[in-house]
């Protein structure tokens, strides 16, 4: 068997850090938190982050129980953080990158078991972005970030899941209205944010359902969706769930 463990590179997200750790602590040998004690996006900002280390602890020891393994950091850039993970669990042979607002499902730890074995050294997921409620998502957004890692692996290779099949479910976008406002100040593509309006205000804030995307992408339109379909059966739990806006 191998060795399976999954890191999530934290600093703020107490919204869905529960339910992101409880989609996999089942699947793995070993929960890896890398917290932040400051923002590692390269953006530094005065604003307060909303979430306290003693929540996000507090909701770590819970969700994972004895698998939680927390570690601290001041990393200067957020690949100095993620990639902390290599000394930090240096015998995982199999890594879940888990984002404290990203929730697997079972076709994608299906997914990692079929593939337990796959010689190169990552797997990239797309991600289906709920917006500001359960019931809206952008449902085809091209870019599928690397979320299973093989340290062991050929690094010239890399598979790509096929979209219609697997995705994970992103809540990054579904978070409170004070959340957003924070990830916004550290945000690592913060320079690179569209000129063409006021993101925060004029799309965010006013719900905008087309050309969503901070940065600008002709895929970020909302569809409707059922989440009842689409999500694990104890994101029914979540207190977001029924809510037709999220603030």
């Amino acid at each position: 068997m191998k060795k399976i463990v999954a890191y999530t590179a934290l600093h703020y997200g107490k919204e869905y850090l529960h339910s992101a750790i409880q989609s996999v602590i089942d699947f793995v040998d070993e929960l890896h938190i890398l917290y932040a004690t400051q923002p590692s996006h390269g953006t530094r900002s005065n604003a307060v982050n909303p979430d306290s280390k003693q929540d996000l602890l507090a909701i770590a020891i819970n969700a994972a129980g004895n698998k939680l393994n927390w570690h601290e950091g001041n990393w200067q850039y957020e690949n100095q953080q993620r990639e902390a993970i290599y000394e930090l669990a240096p015998d995982a042979q199999c890594i879940l990158v888990l984002d404290s607002d990203e929730i697997w499902d079972t076709q994608c730890l299906q997914l990692v078991q079929d593939e337990i074995n796959y010689q190169g050294f990552q797997i990239k997921l797309p991600l289906l972005h709920y917006w500001r409620s359960f019931y809206k998502a952008v449902m085809h957004d091209p870019a599928a970030p690397g979320r299973v890692l093989f340290p062991n692996g050929n690094r010239q290779l890399s598979l790509t899941a096929d979209v219609e099949s697997y995705h994970l479910h992103h809540f990054g976008y579904a978070q409170s209205v004070k959340t957003i406002q924070y990830k916004m100040q550290i945000h690592g593509h913060l320079n690179e944010f569209r000129k063409d309006c006021d993101w925060y205000k004029d799309i965010f804030l006013a719900n905008r359902q087309t050309d969503c995307h901070p940065v600008g992408s002709q895929f970020w339109n909302t569809e409707d969706v059922n989440p009842d379909v689409l999500l694990p059966d104890f994101m029914k739990q979540h207190k977001n769930y029924h809510k037709a806006l999220i603030e």
